[in-house]
């Protein structure tokens, strides 16, 4: 029998019965907002907190056949593009949310946005005012896809009927791979896993995967293989540990791949406390370096394979690698992304206690290189070949004069710099760079970020970008 996924709706921890995927505050206590703008116009580079010396920028330069036209940086104001309509998240009842974006995808000219939004609203409608008059809102629930050049609403749908919780696109980009909660999509009965026509939006019959028995919230592909995490522990008959890798032609499980014990215990709560309850956690994120070697794998887990929120697995066995990087702390880990410029350096988004960008070097140290602090969870992590951009529910990035203790972590002393949401770090240094200094609002802010072609999009929950309403979703533009 399926484990049960009406709301709660989707429980606070949520890591089974396809509950909610846990929220996490990022904070205990917050300074006033006056308090934070006041100190805006004396922000101050804050040094990462060095483990050991960064990778050698000739090591680390681009090898042979990398784009001369990727995006390297990316400026601080966003283009002016649809967003997502008013929270109908009954815990939102009453609050300026706007509807959670969790997941990201580029395709050609189109970006997907995936959540748990039920509409869209026009360039420059904010939340509020969606409230007051929601005639401007266009229903289109938990999947809908924008023009990449003009921002504008595309007549795509793919009609999921629950949330979307991850996305990815195929590797000729006719199809876009869907994980979530949902128990139907592109005129089909699928739960939790399809492939949708990028072009018609029409799910693909061929694509039969085993069914998940819980949400699906990380997908990445590589090659004839594509790998897929959440809260499920069975694809049909078969156990899994929160992992599992899929033929992305028929969707036929991959016998040979086949994830260590997850033993239970989670990361809980604001704080990220571990507990020994049983529950296994989930997986938030996973990425696959370019040569396909290794599947870095982050979460609210404490015991997969004796690792706590993150481990590296052999992309071709599943066996955790010989190489397995230690956390500066016990954390979960929730977004995860590959320097492409060597394919290898390791940026891990983290929370617990305040949260954490790291940057690990498979094969070295197993300590982070450098470490960047945060008074609230970082929740994504993306990278270009100069820039790593870290999204998340804090406030600031801290300094050397504030400390996080066992239940709290306020930013706002000498030293920290007021960074809402979003900031900027060299990828070799690990140097904050302070010309990127965009804004977002609301408690928590964003999930989840994606580099594309000539942008960087972030989605989430928040309304306002630089104080600007942006509900939702924000497109920023690669600088010249």
């Amino acid at each position: 029998m399926e484990r049960s996924e009406r709301p709660n709706r989707w429980g606070r921890t949520g890591e089974r019965c396809g509950e909610r995927p846990p929220r996490p505050s990022g904070r205990a206590r917050r300074a006033g907002l006056v308090r934070r703008l006041a100190l805006l116009g004396a922000l101050v580079v804050v040094p990462a907190y060095p483990v050991r010396a960064p990778v050698a920028a000739a090591e680390a330069a681009p090898g042979p056949g990398t784009a001369a036209a990727a995006p390297r940086a990316f400026g601080s104001e966003p283009n002016r593009t649809w967003g997502t309509s008013p929270s109908e998240y009954p815990n939102d009842a009453g609050k300026d949310k706007a509807g959670r974006v969790y997941a990201l995808a580029e395709v050609g000219t189109k970006i997907f946005l995936g959540g748990e939004f039920t509409g869209v609203t026009p360039p420059g409608v904010g939340t509020m005012a969606a409230r007051k008059d929601p005639t401007p809102i266009v229903h289109r629930s938990y999947l809908v896809a924008f023009d990449v050049n003009t921002g504008a609403l595309l007549d795509w749908d793919a009609h999921p009927d629950g949330p979307v919780l991850s996305l990815a696109p195929s590797a000729d980009g006719t199809r876009l791979y869907v994980g979530g909660m949902f128990r139907s999509i592109g005129g089909g009965r699928f739960s939790r896993l399809a492939s949708v026509d990028v072009a018609t939006g029409q799910a693909d019959p061929t694509f039969a995967p085993p069914i998940p028995d819980a949400y699906v919230k990380a997908m990445a592909l590589s090659g004839d293989t594509l790998y897929i995490g959440g809260a499920f522990t069975r694809l049909g008959t078969d156990a899994r540990s929160q992992l599992a890798a899929v033929d992305p032609r028929t969707g036929a499980l991959h016998n040979d791949w086949v994830p260590p014990p997850n033993t239970g215990g989670r990361f809980v709560g604001n704080t990220g406390k571990p507990t020994e309850d049983g529950n296994p956690g989930n997986v938030a994120d996973l990425k696959v370096t370019p040569d396909g070697t290794m599947v870095v794998v982050g979460g609210s887990f404490l015991h997969f394979a004796g690792r706590s929120g993150l481990i590296v697995l052999d992309g071709k066995t599943a066996k955790p690698t010989p190489w397995q990087p230690v956390l500066d702390r016990p954390r979960p880990v929730y977004g995860l992304d590959v320097w492409p410029s060597d394919g290898k350096t390791i940026f891990v988004a983290a929370g617990g206690y305040g949260g954490a960008l790291e940057t690990f070097f498979p094969g070295r140290s197993t300590k982070p290189l450098w470490v960047h602090k945060t008074d609230g969870d970082g929740m994504d992590a993306v990278a270009t070949d100069t820039r790593v951009y870290l999204v998340g529910h804090y406030d600031y990035v801290l300094g050397n004069n504030t400390t996080c203790g066992g239940t709290s972590c306020t930013g706002g002393n000498a030293g920290d710099n007021l960074n809402r949401h979003i900031a900027a770090f060299d990828t070799r240094t690990g140097a904050q760079d302070m010309s990127f200094n965009a804004q977002m609002n609301t408690a928590e802010g964003p999930e989840v970020a994606l580099i594309g072609a000539h942008h960087l999009y972030v989605g989430g929950n928040f309304t306002k970008v630089n104080f600007e309403a942006q509900p939702g979703f924000a497109q920023f533009p690669a600088t010249p």
